[in-house]
């Protein structure tokens, strides 16, 4: 079978090299700037590698003298914008040598600039939030607050050290609510040096949990051959922040079929996330953001019956047929959970946040993972050296997490109601 070369291994990184090696794929490799969790995988060897977000050349280099004399043509699988779009951006060249199912330079640069995906999505009539630029910012109608200020992308792939700079600078900075005009003109002139570097846009209300994804794999030739349909449990932050819990759940047929059209139509190859937000008040189905690569939780569509990564790796070396295939398993029934961090945050960090609402106690937490299928981040009976490593960087003493370890296990294996 031929080799697969991992980039940026965290949660996403380790989930793909499970998957992959749990199926057969013999020679995996965990390419990293860092030792993130993927890297100590059993299924992985790890390569250090350069990070695109400021060398970009230096990272397509290695991996053209990574491909010099090989048989075999490995499947690259990056997982975060700046590895995508350094893929995408040297995809003929890396085609020679691999199979690149990244979708081509421009489509990447599209989806991750904001502003530019936006103004696309708006003109075709798309369900995207409505978006102004700073120049745009006077023609705000006062009904329309409260908004939102995002940065117009967090990371992209460079040859430049000020992209360090500027991602360690907004990378706790997702979105900005506000209330009226004079919130706006304070915002402005805190961010005056940087007035294209962020994008105005129509505030969807809700939390994390008004989150759904629609996950795809569309092959060489546009068309989406497998779908797996979700909605993130929780997130932390609770209101924008990263999934600690995800579940299967059905969607709209509607939702899924735009996903389809918008592969289409921007000639997409490849693993994405359309990531939909459903108004709390209003219930609108709003598309907030593309991600052209896998996510955070993609270790999920293995139980569901839709194993997105195993179905790229297939298509792109014809090692099986590929059929299309959607997750069909029942709301709820199969969860996917960062266990230690959503712990923690239940039990302290969502009230100490402010938000009070998603605070629980430890029976409360325990019942909230209750699932016919759990899938944990980091534990695995298979694969026990990233949960070590978690845990013992965690600094989360050795006694207490296994005892909490003994509790979901129990639960996981409890008859449902």
């Amino acid at each position: 079978m031929d080799a697969a070369l991992v980039f940026n291994c965290s949660h996403n990184g380790l989930s793909i090299i499970r998957e992959l090696g749990r199926r057969g794929v013999r020679e995996i490799h965990a390419m990293d700037h860092v030792r993130s969790l993927g890297t100590f995988s059993r299924y992985a060897v790890f390569d250090r590698c350069p990070d695109p977000l400021t060398d970009e050349s230096a990272f397509i280099e290695q991996l053209l003298r990574f491909a010099h004399g090989r048989k075999d043509r490995p499947v690259l699988f990056p997982t975060n914008d700046q590895w995508a779009q350094a893929v995408a951006h040297h995809k003929e060249a890396l085609s020679r040598h691999y199979h690149v199912w990244v979708a081509d330079g421009p489509v990447v640069d599209l989806i991750i600039h904001k502003p530019r995906f936006y103004e696309w999505a708006m003109v075709r009539g798309y369900p995207v939030p409505r978006s102004w630029t700073d120049a745009q910012a006077d023609a705000i109608p006062d009904d329309q607050y409260p908004i939102a200020a995002k940065p117009a992308f967090r990371v992209a792939a460079s040859d430049s050290k000020e992209q360090a700079a500027r991602a360690a600078a907004r990378h706790g900075e997702r979105l900005t609510v506000l209330e009226n005009r004079a919130q706006l003109e304070s915002y402005r002139r805190a961010h005056a040096g940087e007035r294209g570097d962020y994008i105005l846009q129509e505030y969807v209300r809700g939390l994390s949990d008004c989150m759904y994804t629609v996950g795809i794999y569309a092959n060489r030739d546009h068309e989406v051959m497998g779908v797996f349909t979700g909605r993130k449990v929780r997130g932390f932050p609770p209101d924008v922040g990263d999934c600690m819990v995800g579940q299967v759940e059905k969607v709209d047929a509607e939702l899924v079929d735009l996903a389809k059209r918008m592969c289409r139509e921007l000639r997409y190859t490849g693993l994405a996330e359309f990531e939909f937000k459903r108004d709390a008040v209003s219930g609108r189905f709003v598309l907030i953001e593309i991600n052209p690569r896998s996510w955070s939780w993609i270790g999920i569509t293995h139980a569901c019956g839709v194993s997105l990564p195993w179905m790229a790796y297939c298509d792109m070396t014809g090692c099986a047929p590929v059929a299309y295939a959607e997750s069909d398993r029942p709301d709820g029934s199969v969860k996917f959970a960062r266990v230690r961090d959503d712990r923690t945050n239940c039990l302290a960090r969502n009230r100490r946040a402010g938000y009070p609402q998603w605070h629980m106690t430890r029976a409360q937490w325990r019942d909230s993972l209750a699932c016919d299928h759990l899938v944990d981040a980091e534990f695995a009976s298979d694969d026990l050296a990233p949960w070590i490593v978690s845990a013992w960087r965690s600094g989360l003493p050795a006694r207490a997490w296994s005892s909490a370890k003994a509790r979901i296990e129990r639960f996981r294996s409890r008859p449902q109601a």
